[in-house]
C-alpha cells in the first residue's frame, strides 16, 4: 500500500472535513487540534479512527514532524467490517488506537473540568525581604530608561551547533500492534492523590480561570526584576539579560534555526546559567526566597507573559508546595544542589565521564591548579555544587530538552505541548511508574554482593540488595530521561541518577521504562569490566552483543528477522546498546503482558538477566513460546534455592535463627 509523506507543520484535513480516508501513522508525529485543546498522535495511532460513525473529521490534523502515513480508504461502516474480518490484526490497531485516543480525550476532559471546579486562591509567599523588591524596582526602572537608547547588545561568540539531538526512533511499525487487552497480572490499586497531587489539582482550576481571562497573577508581574535584583549580579548583566528575554518574548518564531537565532539563544542561554549560579550562592544565606525566585530555579520560569497566564498561575499555587521526595531519592535540582552543598552528595561525573576527583586530577596535571589548590578545591563544598552547575547542569538540561538545535532553559508557553497538571513531574508519579516496571522486572536495581558472618560461620554468601535510583528533575520542560550514571563514584553498591525535564511532555512510564533498560546495560558493563562483551565469561552485555554482531550467521534466525535486525541496526546507528535498549522496552511494555515482540535468539537472554517477577513467570509457562525458557529458569533458581535450604538447615539447627540477609534472598529468589 502506498504511503503518504507530510512535511512538519503541513496539514493533512481539517475539521469539518469529509472522512474519506482514515491513515496509520508510520512514522512521525500529528498533533490533533480541536476546540479547547489538542493532543499528539505518534506511531501506531489511526487518525479519524473516532469519526467513523459521523463520516465528518472532528479535528484538525497537522504534522509535527515530518511524518509517513499509510491510507486505508474509507467508503462506510460495512466496508470497514469487512475489511476487519479479512485482516484481524488491522482490525486490533484500530481499535486499540481508538482507545488510546478515547482516553487521551477523556483525560484532556478531566484535566478541564478541574479548572473549571472550583475557582481557589493564590498562594502568596508573605516572606520575601523588601529589599529585593526595592532592588527589582530600581533595576525595572533602570532597564526602562535605557531601553529607548540601547540596542540589544551583540551575543557572544559560542560554537554554533547544527545538528538536533536525534530523539529516539519509536518502536519500528512492523512491531507496533498493541499487546492484548488483558492485562495477566492484575495490578494492585493506587494508593489515594498525594498532597501535591491534589494541591496540583487545585492549580489547575487557578490556572484555568487565569487563562480564560488572560490575566497575569500580580504575585509576578515583575518576576523577572526580582530575579535578577535578588542574584545581586552585576548591572551589565542584569541589564543585558533583561533586554535578551525581552527580545525572546517579542520573537515571532522562537524556535528558528538561523544562524542569528542561535546564536542569540546561546548567549542569553549562557546569562542564565550565570545568574543561576549566582542565585544559589545567594540562596545560602538567605533562605526567605521570594517566589519569583523559587519558580525560577525549579522551572526556569523568568517572566508570567512568557510562560503564559494560565502557565503562571499555575506555578504560583503550586510554589510553596512543590517539593521533591529525599527518602525516596527524589530531588527537584535545588535540592539536589543543596544535598552536595551540604555533603550529602557528591557531584555527578561531567560529560567526559570524570567526577570531581578525576576532574581536579586532570586540572593539576594540564597545569591549570596546583597540588594545594586542587587539596582546597577537593574539600570545598562550593566547589563543588559549582562543578556541578558548571560542568553537568547545561549538559543534562540541554539533553532532557531533547531539541538541541531550539534549546532554551527559559520556560516558555510555546514549549509546553500538554497541561501543567498532567505534566508536572511529582514524587508519586515517578514511584508509581518505577513500582510498575519493578512488579515485571523485580531485579532491575538489585546488586550482587556477598555477605560473611563469623558469628555464624559464613564465610562467602552472594545475596541481592535493592538500590532504587536517585532522580533528579531538572526545570525545563522536555521530552527525555538521561541516565546519566549508574553509581557513584567507583562504589557498585551506591545509587544511579537519572535525570528528568520537571516538566514531562513525553509518558514518563516510557521515559524510566528506557532509562532502566540503559542502567541495566551499563550497570552489566561496570560490574563484568574489561571483559563485559567477551562471550567466554557470559553476561547480559557479552551474550547480546554476540548476538547482534554475528546475526547474519545465526542458523536460529530466519531471513525476515535478519532483515528486521538490519534495518534497527540502521535506525539505532549500528550502536549495540542501543538495540538492547530499545530490545528492553519491548520486554517490559509487550512480553510482559504475554504479547510476543522478540525473536527466538533475543528473547532467552532478556529472560535469563532480566526475568519477570514469578506471577508473570507462572502464567508464561503455559505459552509456547516461552515454555522451554521458562522453565530453564525454573531448573537453575531451584538449584539456588536448594543452596540456599540447605545453609537453612544449618543455620537453624546450630544457631536456632538464620540471619536476615540470607532469608532476603530467598524472598528475591522467590519474587
Amino acid at each position: 500500500m502506498a504511503v503518504t509523506n507530510i512535511e512538519n507543520g503541513q496539514m493533512l484535513c481539517q475539521a469539518g472535513d469529509a472522512l474519506k480516508e482514515l491513515y496509520v501513522i508510520g512514522e512521525g508525529n500529528i498533533r490533533a487540534m480541536f476546540p479547547g485543546g489538542g493532543m499528539m498522535l505518534r506511531k501506531g495511532d489511526v487518525i479519524g479512527i473516532q469519526d467513523i460513525k459521523s463520516g465528518v473529521h472532528s479535528c484538525t490534523y497537522i504534522a509535527a514532524t515530518d511524518a509517513a502515513l499509510v491510507p486505508y480508504p474509507y467508503n462506510g461502516l460495512d466496508a470497514l467490517l469487512a475489511m476487519f474480518q479479512s485482516k484481524p490484526n488491522v482490525m486490533h490497531l484500530f481499535f486499540t488506537s481508538s482507545a488510546r485516543f478515547s482516553g487521551s480525550l477523556l483525560r484532556f476532559c478531566a484535566s478541564a473540568r478541574a479548572g473549571a471546579r472550583e475557582p481557589g486562591e493564590y498562594v502568596l509567599d508573605r516572606k520575601k525581604p523588601l529589599t529585593v523588591y526595592e532592588k527589582a524596582a530600581m533595576l525595572q526602572r533602570r532597564h526602562e530608561q535605557a531601553a529607548a537608547a540601547r540596542a540589544l547588545g551583540a551575543a557572544a561568540e559560542a560554537e554554533q551547533q547544527n545538528d538536533d539531538l536525534e530523539l529516539d526512533d519509536s518502536i519500528p511499525y512492523d512491531r507496533v500492534i498493541p499487546p492484548a487487552a488483558v492485562d495477566p497480572i492484575a495490578k494492585p490499586a493506587k494508593p489515594a492523590p498525594d498532597p501535591q497531587e491534589e494541591a496540583a489539582e487545585k492549580a489547575a482550576a487557578i490556572a484555568a480561570e487565569a487563562a480564560k481571562n488572560s490575566e497575569i497573577p500580580p504575585e509576578l508581574a515583575n518576576s523577572l526584576a526580582e530575579i535578577l535584583a535578588f542574584s545581586e549580579c552585576d548591572d551589565a548583566l542584569a541589564d543585558r539579560f533583561m533586554e535578551e528575554v525581552n527580545a525572546y518574548k517579542a520573537m515571532p518564531d522562537k524556535d528558528g534555526t538561523d544562524d542569528a537565532d542561535r546564536k542569540f539563544r546561546l548567549a542569553m542561554t549562557g546569562d542564565f546559567y550565570k545568574i543561576y549560579t549566582r542565585i544559589f550562592e545567594q540562596s545560602i544565606n538567605d533562605p526567605n526566597l521570594p517566589v519569583s525566585v523559587k519558580l525560577f530555579l525549579n522551572f526556569g520560569f523568568v517572566d508570567p507573559e512568557l510562560a503564559g497566564a494560565g502557565n503562571s498561575a499555575f506555578l504560583l499555587s503550586m510554589a510553596d508546595t512543590f517539593a521533591g521526595d529525599v527518602e525516596k531519592g527524589v530531588y527537584t535540582f535545588y535540592e539536589w544542589l543543596l544535598a552536595i552543598y551540604e555533603g550529602k552528595k557528591e557531584p555527578s561525573r561531567n560529560e567526559f565521564d570524570m567526577d570531581y576527583p578525576a576532574y581536579l586530577r586532570d586540572q593539576k596535571k594540564s597545569g591549570k591548579i596546583n597540588e594545594a589548590q586542587e587539596k582546597e578545591l577537593l574539600n570545598s563544598q562550593i566547589d563543588k555544587v559549582r562543578f556541578e552547575l558548571e560542568n553537568v547542569f547545561p549538559v543534562v538540561n540541554k539533553m532532557t530538552f531533547g531539541r538541541i538545535s531550539t534549546f532554551c532553559p527559559l520556560l516558555s508557553a510555546h514549549n509546553l505541548m500538554k497541561p501543567l497538571a498532567v505534566s508536572l513531574v511529582t514524587p508519586r508519579r515517578i514511584m508509581d511508574a518505577l513500582d510498575d516496571i519493578r512488579a515485571l522486572d523485580f531485579s532491575a536495581f538489585y546488586r550482587e554482593t556477598t555477605y560473611t558472618s563469623e558469628e555464624y560461620g559464613v564465610v562467602r554468601e552472594y545475596v541481592q540488595a535493592e538500590i532504587l535510583p536517585d532522580f533528579i528533575l531538572m526545570p525545563n520542560a522536555g521530552v527525555r530521561g538521561a541516565m546519566w550514571q549508574e553509581i557513584e563514584g567507583k562504589r557498585r553498591m551506591t545509587p544511579s541518577r537519572m535525570m528528568l525535564s520537571v516538566i514531562a511532555l513525553e509518558d514518563i512510564s516510557q521515559l524510566l521504562t528506557r532509562m532502566t533498560g540503559e542502567f541495566r546495560w551499563e550497570m552489566c558493563k561496570r560490574v563484568q569490566g574489561a571483559r563485559w562483551n567477551d562471550i567466554s565469561e557470559p553476561s547480559l552485555t557479552s551474550e547480546y552483543t554476540d548476538y547482534i554482531q554475528f546475526y547474519k550467521k545465526n542458523r536460529d534466525l530466519s531471513p525476515d528477522a535478519k532483515e528486521k535486525l538490519r534495518l534497527s541496526l540502521q535506525r539505532a546507528k549500528n550502536s549495540v546498546k542501543e538495540m538492547f535498549v530499545r530490545d528492553y522496552m519491548l520486554w517490559i511494555t509487550y512480553e510482559g503482558n504475554g504479547s510476543p515482540r522478540l525473536n527466538k535468539v533475543a528473547r532467552p537472554i532478556l529472560f535469563t538477566y532480566c526475568p519477570f517477577s514469578a506471577a508473570i513467570r507462572q502464567n508464561l509457562v503455559q505459552h509456547p513460546l516461552y515454555m522451554e525458557t521458562v522453565n530453564k529458569y525454573k531448573l537453575l533458581l531451584s538449584q539456588k534455592l536448594h543452596h540456599l535450604d540447605m545453609l537453612c538447615n544449618k543455620l537453624e539447627k546450630n544457631f536456632g535463627t538464620v540471619p536476615e540477609e540470607i532469608q532476603n534472598q530467598i524472598k528475591f529468589l522467590k519474587s
